[in-house]
């Protein structure tokens, strides 16, 4: 079994416009190279796509996250996720950033 060590996330909303969250530090207060998203809204699911800058957005191809598969991201050398709903409701997730995999 292996131990994680988490910092303290950030929760966001996908819509049905493209959004930009940025990507939140990790417990040593670097910028975290990998998270987890996690999707709070029952019976929804979020695409993500990992951005180097905020001018970047996604669309219902990037990576899709539901509500029952948390996911662990791989995001070193990216400021922030670019988020948009995937099905028909706003959704809400959290990132938190994980250590020690």
């Amino acid at each position: 079994m292996r131990v994680l060590q988490i910092a303290p996330g950030v929760q966001a909303t996908a819509g049905s416009a493209s959004a930009l969250t940025a990507i939140p530090n990790d417990a040593a207060g670097n910028k975290a190279r990998i998270v987890l998203i996690n999707v709070l809204t029952a019976s929804e699911a979020v695409a993500l796509r990992p951005v180097v800058n905020a001018g970047t957005v996604t669309t219902a191809n990037g990576l899709i996250v539901i509500d029952s598969t948390p996911t662990l991201l791989f995001v070193q050398g990216y400021t922030h996720l670019a988020s948009i709903r995937a099905r028909s409701n706003d959704c809400v997730f959290n990132i938190t950033p994980v250590e020690n995999l």
